[in-house]
């Protein structure tokens, strides 16, 4: 199972207050505005009387002062103490994942994926492989909140890319959607518009340059910040590869490279583990690539400056 998540978050400064029922367990998301060396924060449990009932408060806020962070920031922009930090655009998390199921027709997928849903509560959801037609599993996802889709359906049981949101949170608007990619404009009030790109290329080769013409020709008129994540079927190198053979395909990945440079984009990185793909045979004969990856922009690098909060997360 290999399953990408994209996190995209700027943190913002903030205390935070929550009253527990005994024994409960609760989730913080504490935000930071801008980020400086190091944050402490102070988290005080205490029991308190609410209502008639003895409930866990607990209070967590920064240990250092608002103003003396804003005072550090100013000396490091160059900015008098009179002067306003500059304001950027309001960026509080969102999570959208990519998951190659590889067969969404099953229990265990059904399992997994309502885990996976409570867990990490992401927005935007992408599916590739599902073997199975969305028509079967339409209601399974109204269920869960994502109730709005654009589907491209396996031929067979090959390919597919189903990109699901829950209409509550997000609005997105696709304007492609062929068999390796569904581009799409992703809309949230109050915040900057961008383009997500779900991305699932063909093993063919041939098939799969067809692709990145159509991207760099979209790269040539993109004017938002623009993320594009999921499995490239691809190596930038040796070092995306472990295997006792000799990789004979080094010209493959020095075009793969060059793909990326001539559309203007950038590696995000990943955490977890760092090949995503083997061909599960055994010994000597085991090969671990890694195929899937989260590309960005100069754009989107612009929108979310040096933020440690955006970045892609494989499991």
């Amino acid at each position: 199972m290999v399953m990408l998540e994209v996190q995209v978050s700027q943190m913002m400064h903030s205390a935070v207050g929550s009253y527990l029922e005994p024994e409960s367990e609760a989730i913080h998301q504490v935000n930071i505005a801008w980020w400086i060396d190091e944050t402490r924060l102070n988290i005080e449990p205490r029991w308190q009387s609410v209502g008639g009932r003895i409930l866990q408060a607990t209070q967590m806020a920064a240990l250092r002062p608002f103003t003396l962070s804003k005072s550090l920031v100013s000396g490091i922009l160059g900015l008098s103490p009179s002067e306003p930090l500059p304001e950027f655009p309001n960026c509080s998390s969102m999570n959208i994942m990519l998951w190659n199921c590889r067969g969404a027709g099953n229990k265990i997928f059904r399992r997994n994926f309502k885990e996976i849903i409570r867990t990490h509560r992401p927005d935007v959801v992408a599916l590739f492989e599902s073997k199975v037609l969305f028509s079967s599993m339409g209601l399974f996802f109204n269920n869960l909140g994502y109730t709005a889709s654009t589907i491209v359906d396996p031929v067979g049981r090959v390919g597919g890319i189903w990109l699901l949101w829950n209409p509550t949170q997000v609005s997105v608007n696709a304007f492609v959607a062929n068999q390796q990619e569904i581009q799409a404009t992703v809309h949230r009030k109050d915040y900057e518009d961008w383009v997500l790109a779900a991305v699932y290329a063909s093993p063919n080769p041939r098939i799969r340059q067809a692709l990145w013409e159509d991207l760099e020709d979209t790269a040539g008129s993109m004017s938002k910040p623009w993320l594009l994540a999921g499995d490239f079927n691809e190596i930038g190198g040796q070092n995306e590869r472990r295997s006792f053979s000799q990789n004979t395909h080094q010209s493959r990945n020095w075009k793969f490279t060059g793909n990326i440079n001539r559309c203007g984009l950038t590696d995000l990185g990943c955490t977890g583990p760092k090949f995503t793909w083997t061909n599960n045979r055994k010994g000597m004969a085991n090969t671990m690539e890694r195929l899937d990856r989260a590309l960005c922009n100069e754009d989107w690098r612009t929108m979310y400056p040096e933020n440690p909060g955006s970045s892609s997360h494989i499991f």
